[in-house]
């Protein structure tokens, strides 16, 4: 289940299926089984003549919990886990939290919650959890310059959240999406902050790298 906001969705109109896209392509081409699921679809119909599975969660403009303004996507753990009862969770979430700034320094703790209650939900899924990308940083394009130091601060306490886990038995772990797009951010982001092809491209293959043991 790819579970997230924009980024997992695929915001942009030349960029259908978002990382989704390349993640199935990679683990195709190795021979490996995967699908994705979830109430959402969108996406090619095929992928290097393969049939593509469209479903996803990814919500755009949601934030971890909900906030005034927005939704978040902690509300749809209770039904959505059950009904799809992924064995994947491709968790990327709390940009727009650091969007708005909102209470980031309790944002940490939004996530625990969160990947605590997929856990009530689903006791042995396995969750990647990701340290999302980081913004353009280009105030020509209407960015909030500051907006990369927010999510870095916020990326920075993943490993600690996803540890305790861990050291709890969990199966879960963290994939650091940030860094490799915060060298190259001009070739890698299209708008503030959602990745171009070539951004997308890199996303599924450091899901892929993160996830291929599994498949």
């Amino acid at each position: 289940m790819p579970f997230g906001d924009s980024i997992t969705d695929g915001y942009n109109g030349d960029t259908p299926g978002g990382y989704r896209v390349e993640l199935f392509r990679l683990a195709h081409s190795a021979g490996k089984s995967i699908t994705f699921v979830g109430d959402l679809t969108n996406g090619p119909s095929t992928v290097d003549g393969v049939a593509f599975p469209t479903n996803h969660e990814g919500h755009s403009g949601w934030t971890i919990a909900p906030k005034s303004g927005r939704s978040g996507i902690s509300t749809l753990v209770a039904t959505v886990m059950p009904k799809h009862k992924p064995h994947i969770v491709l968790l990327m979430i709390g940009t727009n939290d650091a969007i708005d700034n909102y209470d980031m320094t309790n944002a940490p703790t939004r996530l625990g919650a969160l990947i605590d209650s997929i856990y009530a939900q689903l006791p042995t899924v396995t969750i990647v959890v990701a340290q999302p990308v980081p913004s353009r940083g280009d105030g020509t394009k209407g960015d909030d310059t500051a907006l990369s130091a927010r999510i870095k601060t916020f990326d920075d306490a993943i490993p600690a959240v996803v540890k305790s886990r861990t050291d709890a038995g969990k199966h879960i772990l963290v994939v650091d999406m940030y860094t490799a797009f915060n060298a190259n951010k001009a070739a890698l982001i299209e708008d503030e902050w959602h990745p171009n092809l070539a951004g997308y491209v890199l996303l599924g293959s450091k899901w892929y790298s993160a996830i291929q043991s599994l498949l």
